[in-house]
């Protein structure tokens, strides 16, 4: 078996631990950054309590569908999940 490393980059990232409580639950969020991402405007944002995770363009999480399938939410809650990342985004 040949494997090729096409690319092996190190860099420093920076986590942000949230938790908020909406009308219908409790989110323990961690936001990750780093200079690539933020090069490219966009963020990681894991659930730590459904071990879910998805990588997004800041400029794109008004996407209620993409947040719901994302993090297996329905609407609703994907609504509140934006509003809680529009404000902790800026």
């Amino acid at each position: 078996m040949n494997i090729d490393i096409i690319s092996d980059v190190k860099e420093e990232a920076e986590l942000r631990y949230v938790s908020v409580k909406t009308d219908t639950r409790r989110y323990d969020l961690i936001l990750l950054t780093s200079e690539r991402l933020n090069q490219k405007g966009e963020v990681v944002i894991i659930d730590d309590q459904g071990s879910r995770y998805t990588k997004v363009h800041k400029d794109k999480i008004e996407d209620s569908e993409y947040l719901a399938h994302a993090f297996n939410v329905n609407e609703y809650e994907s609504d509140e999940i934006y509003q809680f990342l529009k404000e902790v985004l800026e």
